[in-house]
């Protein structure tokens, strides 16, 4: 079976868990990067054509080559790691490592919609610099061995604020600056796509497939990310920081988990949020065995948990129930029913205060008493109409057979025992379940879905919006009371669903670290 007994059980996912978790995300002592030289300057295209044209300021420009060619040439040229290869396989571990991922703050070129690449003129805004102060504060008990930088100030900035107060600097890395955009560098969006719709759609719709200035800038991006793995996972550190850009952080993600280039901009990375992904070492494969324990955390309520007027599509928020006395004691729960304890009543409370301006259309559960005490006050706790709540017999925990009762930790590493579910069969139902729900959303133009149910379930359920295997289910590690979101921005009938964020517990208030290992 590809997903584990701490996911399926959450053992460890209570309040010992989380707190162990928080100790985890953040047992460290960083510092500020300061004094990093850096280049930039205005571009000058040289020759006009549909795909090499002046859109904005860049910091680079085309230089002829004979016979009749061109080169794009910039500060980080010399660097020669601009190649469309296939990405690097990760390099093997000898122990578990864990790499928390940092997006800068907003920039002054975020505000402006333009688009940023590898130009280092944007700066933080305030809300960005208050965007890494609330970054630092969670981030204030880890503890990292080492940590890396990208080279632009936006990012060096936010890590300057992060890991103020130490004199510990971290080792500023090339390869970490945002995604080389070439002649798009600089220019407005809204000019970007009145200068060359055609292109400007491709670049949206069809990122893997655009090529600008003679490059394929989320390819060569795919290739410098897994590069980026080799020098990170190769540190003699267990617990590495990374602090760098939204295109760059989804290429680490995605070459960490083995997602190609198609699936740039289905991961979401917001300026300021965390992403914690885990290394462990497999004796039966060539490469470590990848769990992300969060993705996209943000350092402040996100937009995804307020009601928008300008909202297209429609969202998913996959809310595991809140905490029994058996996930927090680490027992196996699967099938077996408990009610939500004093710790869980209290997490409910908090989901529902922390999702009150979402204006939820309804919401599904799995009848299990503790899916159903966490849906039904989460649909009581809405103002703006009476919410239904539907029970759904496909979101039942998986049958963990002669394990369930048992402690997770005694049972961890074995493959199943025969009475259990297979995971096919989990795969499966699950499916039917997310088909039925996401057609079910269409048919009533439903804008927000609160699915609540188990860990095993909504891991399955991210995978069939990510259109994965069965066996990805073990990608996906999520507590109870945590939240994932899946969005279509476009409609569930308009393309795929992106992932917003998994395992997010900021709502939760409860102070674990992210550099200790469950």
């Amino acid at each position: 079976m590809g997903a584990s007994a701490e996911c399926l059980s959450g053992a460890k996912g209570g309040a010992r868990g989380l707190r162990r978790e928080m100790r985890a995300i953040l047992n460290w002592r960083g510092s500020a990067a300061r004094g990093c030289a850096r280049r930039s300057g205005k571009g000058v295209m040289t020759t006009p054509g549909p795909q090499r044209r002046k859109v904005g300021v860049s910091s680079g420009t085309l230089k002829s080559a004979p016979p009749s060619t061109e080169e794009w040439v910039d500060q980080w040229t010399e660097l020669a790691d601009r190649t469309a290869e296939d990405p690097l396989a990760l390099p093997l571990v000898q122990q578990r490592k864990r790499v928390v991922i940092v997006r800068h703050g907003q920039s002054t070129w975020n505000v402006q919609g333009r688009m940023q690449g590898s130009t280092d003129n944007a700066e933080l805004t305030q809300k960005g610099k208050g965007q890494a102060q609330v970054t630092k504060k969670l981030l204030e008990s880890a503890s990292f061995g080492t940590s890396f930088v990208s080279p632009l100030k936006r990012a060096q900035t936010t890590a300057e604020i992060v890991w103020s107060g130490s004199a510990e600097k971290p080792e500023v890395l090339s390869s970490l600056r945002e995604i080389d955009l070439y002649s798009y560098q600089g220019s407005l969006k809204s000019d970007a796509e009145k200068s060359d719709p055609q292109m400007y759609t491709l670049w949206k719709n069809h990122p893997a497939q655009f090529e600008i200035d003679g490059h394929f800038p989320v390819r060569e991006l795919w290739h410098r990310a897994s590069r980026i793995w080799q020098k990170v996972l190769n540190s003699a550190s267990t617990n590495i920081l990374v602090v760098a850009h939204n295109a760059i952080n989804q290429a680490l993600v995605c070459t960490s988990i083995g997602l190609p280039v198609d699936y740039f901009r289905r991961l979401t990375q917001s300026n300021g949020a965390v992403t914690v992904v885990d290394f462990i070492p497999s004796a039966s494969s060539r490469v470590p065995k990848v769990v992300i324990d969060r993705l996209n955390q943000a350092p402040s309520t996100p937009s995804w948990a307020k009601h928008s007027e300008k909202q297209r599509g429609t969202k998913f928020v996959l809310i595991r129930h809140a905490s029994t006395d058996s996930t927090d004691a680490g027992r196996v729960l699967g099938t077996l029913d408990e009610n939500c304890n004093k710790k869980g009543k209290k997490q409910v409370q908090k989901i529902c205060g922390f999702l009150k301006d979402l204006r939820v259309d309804k919401v599904i559960s799995s009848p299990t008493k503790r899916g159903v005490q966490t849906g039904y006050e989460l649909a009581k706790s809405q103002t703006h109409k009476d919410v239904e709540v539907a029970l759904k017999e496909e979101l039942l925990n998986i049958d963990m057979g002669e394990w369930q009762g048992k402690s997770a930790q005694s049972v961890r590493g074995q493959p199943p025992p025969r009475d259990a579910e297979t995971l096919e069969s989990l795969w499966t139902r699950t499916g039917t379940a997310w088909q039925d729900i996401i057609q079910q959303s269409a048919m009533d133009e439903d804008k927000c879905v609160v699915v609540v149910a188990h860990a095993a379930v909504h891991a399955a359920l991210i995978c069939h919006a990510l259109e994965l295997s069965p066996e990805s289910t073990s990608l996906f590690r999520l507590y109870p009371g945590s939240i994932s979101v899946v969005d279509f921005p476009q409609g569930v009938l308009n393309g795929p669903g992106n992932v917003v964020c998994t395992n997010s517990m900021s709502h939760l208030e409860e102070v674990t670290s992210i550099t200790d290992y469950e």
